[in-house]
């Protein structure tokens, strides 16, 4: 550096110098980027959430049983155009979408909520062949064969075994809806095991107990 530009330097300190620049403006932040949702399937087969649902149309129709399942026709948002694949005539009609499910829960966590859900989680770990989720959904004096055989360890043994057939025909069985056993606390599918006196074939039971639902057998008569 020459005398000169230094002379120079030492004057514009004396004197304050020219006043600095000024700072340049904060990085303004990031956008963050939009949140992807992934879409909803819509759903293409529901059940009734309680007994007594109304499908409307022309020819009004009212399910007489909770959990029937039903294929969907059209969805229009709020309402569901439903068909019932169980009932005689596969009678059409709408209702409104709160009135059904079908998102299955495990059983240990519909346990404690609408028989429905509860049925459509033993359903679907059926139609899966879940014994871990099978074992949590029964009670621990469990019925699976006709005399009282009782128990969840046997019942898995079996239903996966000598009696795989009456698991694999247990989603058909739930499927036509399940009913209140008069004068007991047993909820059952078919209804028929309910309204016909002598029910010669498989049943499904359910109770709701101290701790939630629970299911309690799954027999048919003879050996």
């Amino acid at each position: 550096m020459t005398r000169y530009a230094a002379a120079l330097l030492l004057v514009a300190a004396a004197y304050g110098g020219p006043p600095p620049p000024p700072a340049p403006p904060p990085i303004p932040p990031l956008e963050p980027f939009p949140a992807v949702v992934a879409p909803v399937a819509a759903p293409v087969e529901v059940w009734s959430r309680e007994a007594g649902l109304l499908l409307r149309g022309p020819v009004p129709t009212r399910l007489p049983y909770l959990a029937m399942r039903l294929a969907v026709v059209q969805d229009a948002g709020d309402s569901l155009q439903l068909r019932c694949v169980v009932c005689p005539g596969a009678p059409v009609g709408w209702t409104d979408r709160g009135r059904v499910i079908w998102v299955p829960q495990t059983p240990a966590d519909a346990r404690n909520g609408d028989l429905a859900e509860f049925v459509l989680a033993v359903r679907t770990a059926a139609v899966r062949r879940d014994s871990a989720a099978l074992r949590t959904a029964m009670s621990r004096t469990f019925v699976h064969a006709h005399g009282g055989v009782e128990g969840v360890i046997p019942a898995i043994r079996d239903l996966f075994g000598t009696r795989a057939q009456n698991l694999a025909r247990l989603p058909g069985l739930l499927d036509r809806g399940v009913a209140a056993v008069p004068g007991t606390r047993v909820w059952a599918a078919p209804p028929e095991y309910a309204t016909v006196p002598n029910y010669p074939d498989l049943r499904a039971g359910f109770v709701r107990g101290e701790d939630g639902w629970e299911w309690v057998f799954l027999i048919r008569p003879g050996p």
